[in-house]
């Protein structure tokens, strides 16, 4: 497996945190790093995206009350979610990295030291991450939002549906020597960073859950409407970035969210769009979900027919 050298006066873990509008959160986020006990030097990578509330007041004030362990870039004009995650992971140096978004945190001082342990231990593991509790407003409960998986799992496994929340990935640096172009433009960043990685080696989850995933109306991801198209536009950004089996995997699960997407908006605007985009990947996948609901209304059809057969045979007698 294939990582970036490791120097000695630099840290063997970076935590990657990118931060825009999140003036309510952006300083549990850090202080969740911060409270972070590891046998080992850490770094807080921070790349603050040109917020319009206080965010970047909050940033500045706690890199400057914590000089050796923050570094943070402040950009203006906005980079926009993906050019800003590029590059604040080209500016970790760790051997390490641990994913946190400015609206998350941690709740385990552990956590760094427990993800980068295993990973020291089991070098055919690329990626280890934990289970989270899902927070909304005051409301903290268990995550049902991601499917649950086995202990250990791969790049095959992932590409059926992301079950790993950013806030709990910590991945082996250099993995990737150069982010494809489509990656720049997908609307999410975290799943196909983690299908990237996944191609390098194994997936692990710990047991503990030691992270909070928040759930709140600025979110970037958690409560956007017409979730299924957005999968689907990172869905078609994200086939053809993979072998032919990872590849028949995303297109496959691409059609079936298409075609759900299809069906639910049948009669509004935009619907030829929506059926082409079930052709995207091939016609195998819409001609089996489609298949069901033709032969459901074939059936009705005869049925109907048959109904008003009947009606006029009996009208005839009278």
């Amino acid at each position: 497996m294939a990582v970036v050298p490791f120097s000695d006066d630099a840290p063997l873990l970076s935590v990657c945190i990118i931060t825009y509008n999140h003036e309510p959160f952006v300083s549990e986020a850090i202080a969740s790093a911060l409270a972070q006990r590891t046998s080992f030097p850490i770094e807080i990578v921070i790349g603050e995206d040109g917020s319009k509330d206080r965010t970047a007041s909050i940033v500045r004030e706690l890199s400057e009350e914590h000089p050796k362990l923050i570094r943070a870039r402040f950009n203006s004009p906005n980079m926009g979610m993906m050019p800003n995650l590029i590059k604040t992971l080209s500016e970790c140096r760790g051997r390490y990295i641990a994913l946190l978004e400015g609206d998350d945190y941690w709740t385990d001082p552990l956590k760094l030291q427990r993800q980068v342990d295993f990973l020291e231990a089991h070098s055919e593991y690329a990626i280890c991450f934990h289970p989270v509790l899902v927070r909304e407003g005051d409301t903290v409960s268990a995550d049902t939002r991601t499917r649950n998986v086995s202990d250990d799992t791969d790049i095959y496994d992932l590409a059926l549906g992301n079950f790993i929340h950013t806030c709990s990935a910590v991945y082996r640096a250099g993995l990737v020597s150069e982010f494809p172009e489509e990656f720049s433009r997908s609307p999410v960043g975290d799943y196909f960073l983690h299908m990237l990685n996944a191609r390098h080696g194994r997936i692990h989850r710990l047991p503990q859950t030691m992270g909070v995933y928040r759930v709140h109306p600025g979110g970037a991801w958690s409560t956007i409407a017409d979730m299924d198209l957005k999968i689907l536009n990172y869905l078609e950004l994200m086939v053809g970035n993979f072998d032919d089996k990872v590849n028949s995997l995303l297109a496959r699960r691409h059609g079936e969210v298409a075609f759900r997407a299809f069906l639910a908006r049948l009669g509004t605007p935009g619907s030829s769009e929506r059926l082409n985009r079930c052709f995207r990947f091939g016609t195998s996948v819409f001609s089996e979900q489609a298949l069901p609901w033709i032969e459901a209304a074939a059936k009705l059809q005869r049925h109907l027919a048959g109904r008003i057969v009947r009606r006029l045979f009996r009208s005839q007698l009278r």
